[in-house]
């Protein structure tokens, strides 16, 4: 007997597994809206990096920081960590909801060119060190049920 025998309700209906579409998700948005926060944001931004890389995530990726209002090298060291794979604005807000809409438009206009229901747009606290399941996890509630 399989195991789809053994699974099968026993009454007339016919038993069929609950398969979950894959994600329709091409691209992934990242904000980060700091202030003064050069000693943790790096390590935000190396654990952004590692979570997508246990993932398994091979679509576009792409991370903006806000540093609002900064009077340390939190830009510096932002943009010293993110590379190739974001950017970072340097604002005068000085209003985390601000600073996040700024993001959340810059990560917008990045990736104009992807439908706005194949991107997933996030935003991580900048003295955050995520779990290596991070990326998985939020890719996983995106798909539809």
């Amino acid at each position: 007997m399989t195991v789809s025998q053994l699974l099968a309700p026993t009454d007339s209906q016919t038993y069929r597994p609950v398969l979950r579409a894959p994600s329709k998700i091409r691209a992934v948005g990242i904000v980060i809206a700091a202030r003064d926060q050069c000693d943790t944001i790096a390590k935000s931004i190396l654990s952004i990096f590692a979570a997508n890389s246990h993932s398994g995530w091979r679509n576009s990726l792409w991370i903006v920081v806000v540093a609002d209002a900064c009077t340390d090298a939190t830009a510096k060291v932002a943009r010293d960590a993110i590379g190739a794979f974001g950017e970072v604005l340097e604002v005068t807000a000085r209003s985390t909801q601000t600073a996040h809409r700024i993001g959340a438009s810059s990560v917008i206009e990045h990736f104009r060119d992807i439908p706005r229901h194949a991107l997933l747009l996030t935003s991580v606290d900048a003295g955050t060190e995520l779990h290596s399941d991070w990326m998985s996890t939020k890719l996983q509630r995106s798909r539809p049920a």
